[in-house]
């Protein structure tokens, strides 16, 4: 029995430790080793997209697509993993969500690739690549074939390429920026007068996002350029991290920060007007958030005080509270509380880090380690099946 108590002991503490750094309340506990001595092998298995399960360690994982049945569709051996690629040995890619794989081409005549990213959904793959001396580019994959090439262009300390979850992307030079559509078509180049980074490239090409790459009383202050040049600039502070695109529009969210206070911030770029500011829905850090066309979904760790049937052998971090996924639902338009959904009971959170909402087509899914399902985005709105 007292073995029996440790070993829950154990997943209850791990549930706490692995919670998201930004914990409202103040500082998050630091992990500890779960076991003595230096550790030689870990396996770790996870879901990372709706059938596709992740396992492995030791620098070398196994990826396994399942079909609906749980029969195995097939599976490969990954030395790396995003969230809509895998990297296999060869210098070869192969989509999450989509069934290609890319050979990528030598890097040869000084092309040295910088980095790789790709949609959620897997259709849309850019690859940069800096090119001796200080030039750069971006290569860009649709449905795993080469769709066209942006660059090369002169490049700065702070030069990036930007990809939406839609496939739209943005290359950032010294001074211009030039912006892609979903299909990797040029939709526009605009012209900038000083040094930008980090381009956040709207829904459909619509416009870009850029950041002065000046630090100072620049550093909260966020640029709007389209097709017509620099529209506006909006300074969104303090300490602004951008979370998405509300689909199919120039509206974007963000999270700014005072300690460990957080709140949302809805911009709308079309105006340069803020539409709604809210603190963080729930008591607890976000673990992600979805943004849909109607709503914004909070998934939040939020603390759970537990009855006095737990005893008092049970001395837990955060004085006795557990954490439990806690989801709230706000409405795009003013940021109202549209619904929220809470298991009866509580759920020990694992391995929090890797939650995510999802869309595959015009299906909605919210992913965790251990399971995935789909959201009926109307029983939310009609507040069904435990929304209230």
């Amino acid at each position: 029995m007292k073995t029996k108590l440790i070993f829950c002991l154990a997943l209850v503490l791990a549930g706490v430790l692995f919670i998201n750094p930004t914990a409202v309340g103040g500082p998050p506990p630091q992990k500890t080793p779960d076991l003595p001595g230096v550790s030689k092998g870990k396996i770790e298995t996870y879901w990372l997209a709706p059938y596709v399960q992740v396992s492995g360690g030791i620098g070398r994982e196994t990826v396994t697509w399942f079909d609906e049945h749980g029969e195995i569709k097939r599976q490969v051996a990954a030395i790396g993993v995003q969230p809509g690629f895998v990297t296999l040995v060869g210098n070869h890619l192969r989509g999450i969500n989509e069934d290609w794989q890319i050979a990528l081409p030598p890097q040869e005549r000084s092309h040295i690739l910088d980095s790789i990213t790709s949609t959620s959904d897997s259709r849309v793959l850019v690859c940069r690549y800096r090119i001796k001396p200080d030039n750069i580019a971006m290569d860009i994959y649709v449905h795993g074939k080469l769709a066209t090439t942006v660059g090369p262009i002169s490049q700065h300390q702070g030069s990036d390429a930007g990809l939406n979850e839609d496939g739209s992307t943005a290359l950032s030079g010294v001074s211009n920026v030039w912006v892609t559509d979903a299909n990797g078509a040029i939709r526009f180049h605009a012209d900038c007068d000083q040094a930008f980074y980090s381009p956040i490239v709207a829904p459909d090409a619509a416009g870009v996002l850029l950041r002065h790459n000046t630090g100072g009383i620049d550093e909260n202050t966020f640029v709007w350029f389209t097709g017509e040049g620099e529209k506006r600039s909006v300074d969104i502070g303090p300490n602004p991290n951008w979370l998405g695109w509300v689909p199919k529009t120039c509206q974007s969210l963000f999270s700014t920060s005072v300690g460990f206070e957080y709140r949302h911030r809805l911009i709308d770029w079309d105006t340069g007007k803020s539409l709604w500011d809210i603190r963080c829905p729930g008591n607890g850090p976000a673990l992600a958030v979805g943004l849909t066309p109607k709503l914004i979904i909070f998934a939040v760790a939020e603390l759970y005080q537990p009855g006095p049937w737990r005893g008092a052998a049970w001395p837990l971090a955060n004085n006795g509270k557990e954490w439990i996924r806690t989801f709230h639902a706000v409405s795009v338009q003013d940021g109202s509380l549209v619904a929220r959904w809470q298991a009866e009971t509580p759920q020990r959170l694992c391995g929090e880090d890797r939650d995510h909402f999802l869309w595959l087509g015009n299906t909605f899914f919210y992913v965790t380690t251990a399971e995935f399902v789909e959201l009926n985005l109307e029983d939310i709105i009609s507040k069904k099946h435990g929304w209230h």
